[in-house]
């Protein structure tokens, strides 16, 4: 009998462990958002932006300051609409100066500057993320990627590319200097929340 109690006693106090571990969907969250610790999803819902619970990094990937969700905000179907850029503070890390962008075409059209060498070299919106738990499976292997559907067509290889694209610190895009290349775990985490619920159910037809 007391060993059954002692068993009910251990069960009971290892619930909270398992309950308050972070899930791959959570980690791929905060990395996506900039959050050095969590998103508050409250303030996030009611703002349509990113909001963090504490601090906010620096530098996400080692970059120059820019996060995913600073392009793929969760109000705007995980794009961003001009209306939004024009309500954007002038310092905000969505208009880093310091890469080939068209400020003007930043600001007025959200146009930024995509590269893929030896394919694509011009200027684009920003594509919706929305949609991806429709087009790709759990491992982020695609049907499609990219405004055209013209990019590679795995959501690791697809982030690795905007990273360098729209995150590094300058031109060059030098990994290891300019910006860093995310680790496998980080791919699987990215990939995972892009693929969940969490992204999904922002989907303005579920509203």
């Amino acid at each position: 009998m007391k060993r059954w109690i002692l068993f009910v006693s251990l069960l009971i106090l290892a619930v909270p462990v398992v309950g308050s571990a972070e899930s791959q969907e959570r980690k791929g969250q905060r990395l996506f958002a900039g959050c050095v610790k969590k998103v508050d999803d409250k303030a996030t819902l009611k703002t349509g932006q990113f909001v963090c619970k504490g601090d906010r990094d620096p530098a996400p990937f080692g970059g120059n300051g820019r996060a995913c969700g600073d392009c793929h905000v969760p109000g705007d179907n995980f794009g961003i609409s001009t209306k939004r850029i024009a309500s954007l503070r002038r310092n905000n890390p969505f208009f880093f100066p310091g890469l080939d962008e068209d400020q003007k075409l930043l600001r007025t059209h959200g146009l930024v500057h995509v590269i893929v060498p030896g394919s694509i070299d011009e200027f684009r919106q920003t594509p919706k993320l929305v949609h991806l738990q429709s087009l790709c499976d759990k491992r982020g292997n695609c049907d499609a990627l990219g405004l055209n559907a013209d990019r590679v067509t795995n959501l690791c290889a697809f982030s690795i590319q905007a990273i360098s694209n729209h995150m590094a610190k300058t031109v060059k895009r030098v990994p290891g200097k300019d910006f860093r290349v995310p680790t496998e775990k980080e791919c699987k985490w990215l990939v995972a929340y892009m693929v969940s619920d969490l992204v999904a159910d922002q989907d303005e037809r579920n509203r």
